[in-house]
């Protein structure tokens, strides 16, 4: 709001400044500073009188990225290995996978903690008084070993879930291109400037603290009696009871990390398709270059009409009565019905190489030729294919017509 009023001021202020240049006016006549004066009338108008101008609303029309992203764009930002992904949501779902390893291999696990802890800790575990190298290395290895295989489980399960994890959310995908991408090593320092996601991820982070911070006082509370009755349990029995609250925590973790993972999501490919907006031109370039330059696409929509209604054209050259020549240049092809109302009808002209294919189609058919450049230019030059010949030429085409044996035989008939 301040903002938006800040601006209007500032707005009007230049304004009335240019208004007294234009107008001819000397902005300090009669020893007064018109820009003090106007600011100190301006800052006299009620705050609601003045419209709101939020800049934010504007940003992304200010950089020009208005169009939404093309499929080719979003193509190329994945081959490069950029892809809309939530990395709550992925560690959600391997919290949620370490905690059914935990449910499915818990009693192995404490089990071999517990005989890890009587081979390395018991009694005859301190029998050796001297140690050599070769003793420290097979102990550390020993060690080691038993440690993997009490983990092994939840690490299995840890690294499948998170193989899901990713293929939910981006689908199937592996590239190396980012390994060959330097500019990534570079510092962003805009993740630290204030702004619309960094307040979000803030915001995001103390919602998660919280939560999870009241859950697990929630359950320590639940269990804080019997914990503090554990000085008196054995070492199987408080390792139970201990790992009994973990997994509870741990369950309360994953669910809570889950549902605030999924709107997460939403927000990250809002983010994403937003930073891959495009402007007009950017939308062009793509355009020509896939699909060529949109003038030359339509000469060649153009054309193809073109050839399309000339091989329809030519289709009907079959059905002709007489073809009228120039005799190269020009020809023409008539249709008449002497039992129909009307005079005869084009239903094929041409010029040059569309010429003779309707002489050569006429040949082939056995229909007549007649040269008549006169009446063929005429005729081409006034009529449309599938219209009728115009009465001034009835005379010129019924001497021509008048020759023909065929028209003559259909007349008699």
């Amino acid at each position: 709001m301040a903002g938006g009023q800040i601006m209007s001021l500032q707005a009007l202020t230049e304004l009335g400044t240019e208004s007294a240049i234009v107008s001819g006016m000397d902005p300090s006549f009669m020893g007064l500073d018109f820009r003090r004066d106007f600011v100190h009338v301006t800052r006299s108008i009620p705050c609601h009188a003045l419209p709101d101008i939020y800049l934010a609303r504007f940003a992304a029309e200010d950089e020009g990225r208005t169009e939404e992203p093309t499929e080719r764009r979003i193509r190329e930002e994945r081959d490069r290995g950029r892809v809309p992904k939530s990395q709550d949501l992925t560690n959600a779902i391997i919290l949620l996978g370490a905690v059914i390893a935990l449910y499915i291999a818990g009693g192995y696990m404490v089990n071999q903690c517990m005989q890890l802890f009587h081979k390395f800790l018991g009694a005859g575990a301190f029998n050796q008084t001297e140690f050599r190298a070769e003793d420290v290395k097979s102990f550390v290895g020993a060690l080691f070993f038993e440690i993997f295989k009490i983990c092994i489980p939840l690490f299995a399960i840890s690294l499948f879930m998170g193989v899901v994890g990713n293929i939910v959310q981006v689908g199937a995908m592996f590239t190396v291109q980012p390994l060959f991408m330097p500019e990534r090593l570079i510092p962003d320092f805009k993740r630290i400037i204030p702004g619309r996601r960094n307040l979000y991820m803030m915001l995001k982070t103390f919602v998660l603290v919280g939560i999870i911070g009241f859950a697990a006082y929630l359950v320590i509370t639940d269990d804080f009696i019997p914990m503090l009755k554990s000085s008196g349990m054995d070492l199987r029995q408080a390792t139970v009871l201990f790992a009994h609250s973990a997994f509870k925590l741990l369950i309360v973790c994953a669910i809570v990390l889950l549902a605030l993972a999924i709107p997460d999501y939403f927000y990250e490919r809002y983010e994403y398709l937003e930073s891959l907006k495009m402007d007009v031109s950017e939308v062009k370039r793509e355009r020509k270059e896939d699909y060529g330059d949109p003038l030359i696409r339509q000469r060649q929509r153009e054309r193809y009409f073109q050839l399309s209604r000339q091989r329809n054209m030519l289709k009907e050259v079959p059905t002709a009565d007489v073809v009228i020549t120039n005799p190269t240049h020009y020809a023409v092809a008539l249709l008449y019905d002497p039992t129909l109302v009307g005079g005869p009808k084009l239903i094929a002209k041409g010029q040059d190489s569309i010429a003779f294919e309707i002489r050569r189609i006429a040949r082939e058919n056995d229909i007549p030729i007649e040269e008549n450049p006169e009446v063929a230019r005429a005729i081409f030059r006034t009529v449309e294919v599938g219209r009728e010949i115009p009465e001034n030429l009835y005379r010129a085409v019924s001497l021509i017509f008048a020759k023909l044996d065929k028209f003559r035989t259909k007349v008699r008939a």
